[in-house]
């Protein structure tokens, strides 16, 4: 993977903790800021996803981080993504593919 392919900026939140007997909508704090490549879904990927009723939009590949997880969210161009998988590249575990698709809120 070539390095010089990480020009986008993400960044990774986690949910604010529960602080009453009613939990928080949509408070999340920011967890880190990294540098990514933004992979967005077209034509036959895109089609073959949808034919199996999954929801990805967009794969974030990004350096191998610990301490992540599917409860946390991304933002990445004012835009909020939910992400669905986190797993390894490959077997020397350097770098990572996010599977995400956007949060549209109806209002």
């Amino acid at each position: 993977m070539n390095p010089g392919k990480l020009r986008d900026r993400i960044k990774l939140q986690t949910p604010k903790k529960q602080s009453g007997p009613f939990p928080p909508l949509d408070d999340y704090d920011d967890y880190i800021s990294i540098w990514a490549e933004a992979r967005f879904l077209r034509g036959r990927n895109f089609y073959a996803a949808k034919a199996a009723n999954v929801k990805t939009d967009v794969e974030f590949i990004i350096r191998h981080c610990e301490g992540l997880d599917e409860t946390m969210r991304v933002v990445h161009d004012g835009k909020n993504y939910e992400i669905e998988g986190i797993t390894p590249m490959d077997n020397t575990r350097s770098y990572m593919t996010i599977r995400a698709y956007e949060i549209k809120h109806d209002m």
